[in-house]
């Protein structure tokens, strides 16, 4: 984003203009003096005078004024881990000269900035970019900033905060410039297997008809019957014809339907509160079904309960106006938006299976503010469209947020004729007290196994993030 200094008000301090008034006087005296006596000497201390006056006050009017600020990312939309380069430019449109130009670039939420020391890249979180410019006459300065993106979410960087001073160091302006510019960091994608879930042949000799997603109201036929099969899957008819167990063959539908029900609400007593990284890792998990579900050709939906900030915010900073006409200011964890920067605690992806799926779904859950949530039960009640007949239902939640209304509305949908399965992040004993029936519940973990993918994200030894060539069941 691109701002001119010329178009932005600049306040400047009449008092403290004011009190330097006598400097003028005494050049004026002493100015006066060296005609009368004829002095030299006399002379040259009012032209020392008037320099000492005029000076500082020329750099603390015109410091500021025909400057144009910009800075931009070379790219807008990152995948958890990796890398991006923030380029900040300063053009400086005037004879006058800044020999001391302070600039400060907020980032919120903060970045690990990688800063070369000693001949070693390290991490440093920072929330505020500062660093002191020298700018000549005419001259653009741009400098760069590599950062490491390991925090999912919307990042602003800007306003571009200015502060000057004129030689001497004792008058000192500033100006805060609206260059503002966004980054949306994707949520961490990790291949399935990295969750805990195995294929049904560990060693792969041979393959399986058996898929993680298969429609249950249309048989295609029967076979033996394999030790872990779902009850619901015998065919009782054809077992007591042969004598046998045998268990039905479920045709792949053409329209494979997964809807991804993400529960971001947890609480945690020994936080005393919102875990957020068991938070990061529900939405991680989340997003890595999705991705591997669209790689596999399933028509992917999602439905979340928490509120998403707008594509367009950040663009501009909120305006106070006066009483009755502002806009409402909300607070994230130091980011300021307006009321209009967020949706409603309710968000989702329509069924999809084309290449633009995997933007919509990884811009809609890198966008994510769990802070403001609602009831995933609510949602389920209001949302009846994103659940057709025939889809099969994932509910991605923290073991803590599991009760019993829940698990009663996924028993209705799978009555109606849908497969739900639960995958559960955090302590496996926080759900020990809610009855989950015959659900196929898969635990993913907890926060050692948040802080594993993050060890591992953005490695390029990893192979293919997000994909897995193994046939994989839940549970």
């Amino acid at each position: 984003m691109k701002v001119n200094t010329d178009l932005l008000p600049i306040n400047y301090d009449k008092e403290l203009l004011k009190r330097r008034s006598p400097w003028y006087w005494l050049a004026l005296l002493l100015f006066v003096f060296s005609l009368f006596t004829r002095q030299p000497p006399l002379f040259l201390a009012a032209l020392f005078t008037i320099l000492v006056a005029i000076v500082p006050d020329l750099w603390y009017r015109n410091a500021l004024r025909h400057l144009v600020v910009r800075q931009y990312v070379n790219h807008r939309n990152v995948i958890f881990g990796e890398e991006v380069t923030l380029s900040v430019s300063i053009e400086n449109h005037k004879f006058l000269p800044l020999p001391w130009l302070k600039v400060e670039n907020k980032i919120v939420p903060p970045l690990a900035v990688l800063s070369k020391k000693t001949f070693r890249l390290q991490n440093e979180r920072r929330d505020t970019l500062a660093g002191t410019w020298l700018l000549w006459s005419f001259q653009r300065v741009t400098r760069q900033y590599r950062m490491r993106c390991q925090e999912r979410g919307f990042h602003r960087f800007g306003p571009v905060r200015l502060r000057s001073s004129d030689p001497f160091g004792w008058l000192e302006g500033e100006v805060t410039a609206p260059a503002l510019e966004s980054l949306v960091v994707y949520p961490l994608i990790a291949p399935l297997e990295a969750l805990g879930l195995s294929s049904v042949h560990p060693l792969g000799e041979h393959s399986t008809t058996r898929r993680l997603l298969e429609d249950p109201l249309q048989v295609a036929g029967v076979r033996d019957y394999v030790l872990g099969d779902d009850p619901r899957r015998i065919h009782w008819k054809a077992t007591a014809r042969t004598g046998a167990l045998r268990s039905k063959v479920y045709e792949t539908p053409a329209l494979r339907r997964l809807l991804l029900l993400l529960d971001v609400w947890n609480y945690s007593e020994a936080a005393g509160g919102t875990d957020l990284e068991i938070q990061e890792l529900t939405i991680a998990t989340a997003a890595s079904l999705g991705i591997w579900a669209l790689d596999e050709g399933y028509m992917v939906g999602l439905l979340a309960n928490c509120s998403m900030i707008a594509p367009s915010a950040g663009q501009t900073l909120p305006v106070t106006r006066p009483t009755g006409e502002s806009d409402t200011i909300i607070t994230l964890d130091r980011e300021e938006f307006s009321a209009g920067d967020l949706s409603p605690a309710t968000d989702s992806v329509p069924f999809s299976s084309d290449d633009g799926q995997y933007e919509r779904l990884l811009s809609t859950l890198g966008r994510l503010v769990p802070r403001y949530s609602g009831s995933i039960g609510t949602l389920m009640d209001t949302e009846e469209r994103m659940f057709p007949l025939g889809t099969t239902v994932l509910l991605v939640s923290a073991a803590s947020s599991l009760d019993e209304g829940t698990i009663e509305r996924l028993q209705d949908l799978r009555m109606r004729g849908a497969a739900v399965h639960l995958m559960l992040t955090g302590n496996p004993d926080a759900s020990e007290n809610v009855e989950t029936y015959d659900l196929p519940v898969h635990f993913v973990g907890g926060k050692e196994k948040w802080h594993e993918l993050i060890r591992t994200a953005g490695n390029e030894k990893n192979g293919a993030v997000g994909t897995s060539s193994s046939i994989l069941r839940l549970g």
